[in-house]
Order: structure tokens, then sequence, then C-alpha cells
């Protein structure tokens, strides 16, 4: 086309259906027009005069464009060897199928050649398709130093395949006004994105990394948004002819009540809960939200990486710092989770999440992960529940067990539903199921899901996992395609971890009357050592509100340098007079069947563990306030959960300290610390033992009130007598002769106090 037709060229209108509404189809065709006319002023080349758009006019399937597009990136082949098929490929396959079907497929107004350019007799009405395929075609054929420009046109076409994927929902509703506005949008970004990115290859200043703010990254975030807002619109128009499918099938069914559906659901939701009996995430939520400090992570939900992931369907890992300085941020899941659930809220996301925990067996595990997950989606949508709940009558109504490959394929089963938002799945702290134990280890069981569900390439499923970069867990998601993210080396982790600072300094009752320069110091110190660790600053402020203002800066020279160093300082500072105490209530947290409440724990202090081969119960020990008591011997390697009570090391990170051969190699002072899981186990079973012994045919309903550790010792005594069973210790032994000695009370207040088919005692109805 000569410079003459591009500056002015004749346009006239081609016959075509009216779009509806108010919206013309001469207004569509007069922005495709200016858009070719400006895509030809930047590549100087013409989008219907070329060899790939003359090509491209005899072209009538998908098969056959691609072959044309195919012929103009041998080049690439000739550069990557015949045995391996360029990458770029697979991405404008993408890009061809989906459009094609957007834009020639039933219903759409944009399949036929309302593009009209040219003069007189040597106009061309051209599909807006082809010309993006002619655009496509010019640009391989551009190319001239492949080994310099092979990544980045790669780079450059994930991200546009990745953009135009969001389409696809687009083909299986019937179009309607306000999304082909945004499909013509498209297409005009599309096309000056190709332009751009060919003007760049000609001038050989194409490079998609450190491209900065240009006008190819500004066309690509234009192209990014658009494609969100065309997704977000055909899913809320698939939403729409669901509920009104539903409305229908309500009315032609007319014989029940809202009111006994209704109840229906909660009897399926009741069953499937019991049946599955799911850990709660929400437990766990709850916690990092309330540990979350205000505005924590807000960067990085406004951010593009999180719109990019929300957008695109990719695998998205979040990890932390490597050994020896552990570190992963829970906040930042938190933060996504609610992030997240305010577009479920909307209706345009389901969304499952689960936090993995050291503390809890039942969250350490695949099976924990899938159940809980399909409770969760259950409640979110009918069709979710009623796959789940044919899963429930295939196995006898419940009395069946699944099997994790039964739950893991339901879940499949679900996330391929058709005409359903975006569902996303967060898992937090992934590095927390154990890898030491089976073949293959519970952690490795979580990543083979991980790799099954992107396996399946279900564009509208999001995936988030965050963990610390264990060598198992990089393994595994390096054949994935993800985006790592390490959050320690951002700014915006950094500026969250001074305002963390400045909001504790400031708000501690101790800190807040210290000087302001002194504020300051502190501020600017544990700000620039950080390193991006919250859990290190934590450390580190629990150790200054405790100084002197005349120790401040002294204290802020001897700061140590990694988390390990800093527990190593904490049990140092331990008082020399608890320091078994200390050690015992480190023991018992280590090796607990489940979880301690604050009550139960502060028992292990009221022991005489000197009195004999079985430690005597002194209750003249037991503290009136067993939570100061409890804190006061470690506070910053132990904390109590607000709402259960539930006493837990504060961090991940204080267990593995504890049990490490680190802190055996320690001088003596530090080492005697040190856990080793057999005089752990012995040590919580005297103590079991020894509350058992203590009672006898005097017990009653009221009184055994009286002994927290009861119903524990009752339930998990022999976890811990028999964790060895060829190697039980003699005192242990002792202890369970004692208990089954047929001349004394206890065995029978112990099957009292235990019994398997019945709720605990407490919990049984008074006798009359």
């Amino acid at each position: 086309m000569s410079s003459d037709a591009t500056s002015s060229p004749s346009r006239h209108i081609s016959s075509a259906h009216d779009m509806g509404d108010s919206f013309e189809l001469s207004t569509l065709q007069s922005l495709l027009e200016d858009a070719v006319n400006d895509y030809e002023k930047k590549v100087e080349t013409s989008l219907i005069e070329n060899q790939v758009a003359f090509r491209l006019r005899s072209c009538d399937t998908i098969e056959s464009v691609t072959e044309v597009l195919e012929e103009r990136a041998q080049a690439f082949r000739g550069f990557l060897g015949n045995d391996r098929h360029p990458k770029i490929m697979t991405s404008i396959r993408r890009i061809v199928h989906v459009l094609y079907t957007v834009l020639t497929g039933p219903g759409s107004t944009l399949g036929g050649g309302i593009v009209q350019v040219g003069h007189g007799i040597s106009s061309v009405s051209v599909p807006p398709v082809k010309l993006i395929m002619s655009a496509i075609g010019i640009l391989l054929t551009t190319v001239k130093d492949v080994n310099a420009s092979y990544e980045s046109l790669l780079e450059l076409f994930e991200s546009l395949g990745n953009f135009i994927q969001r389409l696809d929902i687009y083909t299986k509703i019937p179009p309607t006004t306000a999304m082909t506005r945004i499909v013509v949008k498209i297409i005009i970004e599309l096309l000056s994105a190709l332009a751009l990115a060919t003007k760049q290859i000609k001038e050989e200043k194409f490079f998609m990394k450190g491209l900065g703010e240009n006008e190819l990254e500004t066309a690509l975030r234009k192209l990014d948004r658009l494609t969100q807002d065309e997704a977000r619109s055909a899913t809320a128009q698939t939403l729409g002819v669901v509920s009104l499918l539903e409305k229908n099938m309500r009315m032609v069914m007319g014989g029940e009540t809202s009111q006994a559906i209704k109840g229906k659901r909660e009897q399926m939701r009741r069953d499937l809960q019991r049946w599955l009996s799911p850990p709660d995430p929400w437990k766990n939520h709850n916690i990092a939200c309330d540990a979350h400090h205000k505005g924590t992570a807000t960067w990085f939900i406004q951010g593009d990486t999180f719109s990019k992931w929300k957008a695109s369907g990719s695998l998205l890992w979040i990890c932390g710092k490597r050994r020896p300085a552990p570190e992963r941020r829970p906040s930042a899941s938190s933060t996504i989770i609610e992030a997240i659930d305010g577009i479920r809220r909307s209706g345009l996301a389901s969304l499952g999440f689960f936090y993995c925990d050291f503390r809890d067996d039942e969250k350490r595990n695949r099976r924990g992960l899938l159940s809980s997950l399909l409770i969760q989606l259950c409640d979110q949508s009918k069709f979710y529940a009623e796959i789940i709940y044919n899963l429930y009558s295939e196995h006898r109504d419940g009395s069946q067990d699944p099997s994790d490959a039964a739950l893991a394929q339901c879940l499949k089963d679900v996330i391929r539903c058709v005409g359903k938002p975006p569902i996303y799945i967060i898992l937090d702290a992934l590095d927390e199921c154990p890898n030491a134990h089976g073949t293959p280890s519970p952690r490795g069981k979580v990543l083979m899901l991980v790799e099954d569900l992107v396996s399946l390439h279900i564009p509208n499923l999001r995936i988030c996992i965050t963990s610390r970069p264990e060598t198992d867990i990089e393994t595994t998601l390096d054949r994935l395609k993800f985006h790592p993210v390490s959050l320690h080396d951002e700014e915006g982790q950094i500026q969250d971890i001074e305002n963390y600072i400045i909001s504790v300094v400031n708000s501690d009752a101790r800190m807040g009357k210290w000087r302001a320069d002194d504020k300051e110091l502190v501020v600017g110190t544990l700000s620039r050592k950080a390193n991006g660790m919250f859990r290190w600053v934590s450390c580190q402020i629990d150790f200054l509100r405790r100084c002197l203002p005349a120790r401040i800066r002294r204290a802020l020279d001897e700061l140590p340098e990694t988390l390990n160093e800093t527990y190593e300082r904490t049990l140092e500072d331990i008082d020399e007079a608890n320091w078994e105490y200390a050690h015992r209530l480190f023991q018992c947290i280590t090796v607990a069947s489940r979880p301690f409440c604050v009550e139960e724990f502060a028992e292990f202090l009221v022991f005489d563990f000197e009195a004999g081969q079985i430690p005597t119960l002194v209750e003249d020990w037991r503290p009136e306030d067993p939570i100061r008591a409890v804190l006061s011997t470690c506070s910053s390697l132990i904390t109590i959960v607000e709402d259960s009570q539930e006493v837990q090391f504060s961090h991940f990170s204080v267990k593995e300290f504890l049990i490490s051969s680190r802190l055996a190699a320690q001088v003596p002072r530090i080492s005697r610390y040190h856990i080793l899981m057999t005089p752990a186990h012995t040590t919580v079973a005297h103590a079991c033992l020894s509350a058992l012994l203590h009672l006898d045919e005097n017990i009653s309903e009221d009184s055994l009130k009286d002994f927290p550790l009861a119903q524990y010792a009752a339930e998990h005594w022999m976890d811990h007598a028999q964790l060895d069973r060829d190697n039980v210790p003699l005192s242990v032994k002792a202890g369970i002769r004692l208990l089954f000695d047929p001349r004394k009370p206890h065995f029978t207040v112990w099957m009292w106090i235990f019994n398997p088919d019945s709720p605990p005692l407490w919990q049984r109805p008074q006798s009359s």
C-alpha cells in the first residue's frame, strides 16, 4: 500500500447485521480501520499486500493458517535444530485457535470482511482475524538475528497467548454487545503490540526484559487489562445463563418448596462434613490475620505480578529464604486469601485454601488438603456440591472411606466444570508437610497433586503456593510453568517491615516511653539488618523491649545476624533456675499428639521428676495463673493462641532449631536444650502415667475437672510409651504395671475416663 493510501485510505461500510442496542457495526469498522492505518505507519508495511497476507486469503481452516505461520518460523527450527519444535509455535497455535474460534464462531459479528482498506477497485474486505495473523507472519519474517531475538519473542508470544487464552470462555456462550466492544479493543491493542514489536526488531531494539516504560510495555498492559475485563464479562454472562437455567428448572420441577430444597442442601452438607471430616483452615487463617500488621503485603496485591496471576491461570510460588535463616510469610497468604475472598463474595470466583501446619497431623498431608478443599468448594456452588455428593453416594452413602485417588479425581471433576468462575487454590507453608518418611513422603504426595492439577491446563484454575525453597519443592515446580516470587528482596516487603517496627515501637507500653532518638535508632537498625525477615525482627523487638534505656544502643550493636543465632541468645537468657522447666515444656510441645490447651500444658510444671521412677504430681505446685507460668518460662519461643488457648511454638523454625544437630554441637549451656525424640516422649509418658496414677476411686465427674491433664493422659499415654515397642524405658514399664495392677483402682479410672464409644467424660450428661 502506498504512503498516500496509508495516510488517507478510502473506506466504505460493508453490509452486515446490526450488532444490537445502539452500537453500530460501522463504529467497529472505523475503529479497526484506524488500527490498520496505525499499524502500517509504525511498521511501514501493508497488512494486506504482503506475502503472508496473500497466502492467508486462501486459508479457510485453523490448520491451514497455522501452516502458513509455521513456514515463517522456519528460521527458529534451524536455530533450535530439527529435533526440537519451537516453543513459539505452541503459543502461536494457541492464539490462532482461540481467535478463530471467538471471531468466526456462531453468533460472532466479527467473522466477515468488515475491514475495508485500499482505494477504489483495489480495496479489499478483510476479516479482523486474518489481519492479526498477517501481523504475526510479518513479525516472524522480520526477525534477523534469531539467536538474539528468540527468547524475547518467545516471552512476547507467551504473554500474548496467556492474554488471548482468557477469551476461551467466550466460545461457550452467545456474545453480548458489551463483550463485542471489548473484543474489538483487544484486536486493536493486539495489532498495536505486534506493530511495536516488529518496529523494534527492525530497529534492533527488541528486548522483552528490562524494557522499562515504553510503547510496547504500555500496549501489553492495556491488552492484559482488556482481556481481564472480557473474561469477567463472559463469566458474568455465563453465570447469568446458569442462574436463568436454574430458575427454569425449578419452575418445571415445581414440586418442592424452596425451604425443602434448602433443607436437603443443608443435610447434604452435614453428610459430607461428617464423611470427609476435613481439618478447618479458618482456624489458621484467623490466627494469621490477627498476627497480620495492617497494610502488610498490600503492595503485592496491587502489583503487576498478582494481577497477571489472577488473569493468566498460572502457578504462583511465593518462596522464603533458605536455611539456616528460615522464614515464610503467613501474612502474605492471609492477605492473598482475603483479596480473593472479596472476589468470591462478589460471585466472580471460587476459593479453596489450606494452611499446612507442623503442629496438626491432619494439616500435614494430601488427604487433609483434598477433604478441606472439597468441603470449601461444596459450600460455594450447587454444581460442585452435586459432584462431591455423587462421590459420597458411590461410596455407599458415606459408609465407605474414599481413597486419596478418588478425592483427587473428584477435585479434578469440580475444576473441569464448564461455565463456572475461576477457581483459586491457595496452599500456605507447603514446607511444613514432612518430607522425611515414606515413599513418596507426605509432602511428595502433595507435590504430585499440584503437578496433576497444573497438567490439566484448565484456563480458570489459579494455584498459589507459599513455602521456603526446599530442594524437593523447587525440583517439582521447576518441571511446571510457574512464576516464583521472593518477597524478601522486594521494596514493598522492606517497607512493610519498617512500618511494622515503627508501629510496635510507638504502641508498646515500654518502648513507647523511650526517647525519640532511641526509637529512631531502633527503627533504622532493625530495618537495615532485617534482610526481609519478619520473624527475625519480631525476636529482636521482644529482646529490646526488656532493655533499660541505657542498654538499648549496646544491644543494637550486638544483634545476632541470623535467626538461629537469635534463638541461641534466647536460650542463653533463660534463668538458670528455670532451664529444666523450659526444656521440659519444649519437649512436650515437640512430641504432643495434639496441641495442649494452656491449662493442660501448665500441668507439666507440677510434676516432681526427682521423686522416683515415676514422677509425683504435686497439687500445691499448680500455678494460679497458668498463662503467666507458661510464658514466663520462655515467652519468645512459646506462644498461646488467643481464641483456642492452645500452646505452640511461636514459629515453625523454633522446633527445627531445637531438634537440629547445630544446637547439639553448641556449648553445654545452650546444647542442653537440644531435644531428642525418645527422651521427649518418655517425659510426656511419665507425666501422663503419673496423672492417671494420682486418681483413685474417689474421683468424680466434677472433681476430675481439677486435673486438666487427665483427658489427654487417658487418650494418649500409649502414643508416648510405645514409641519404641522393643525399647520401652524401665521407668515407663514400671508405671504401666502400676496402672494395670488389679489390686488398684487406676485401671478402672483410666477406662472410665477414656471410653472410645462415648464423648469425653465431662461432656456426658449428669446422672440424676
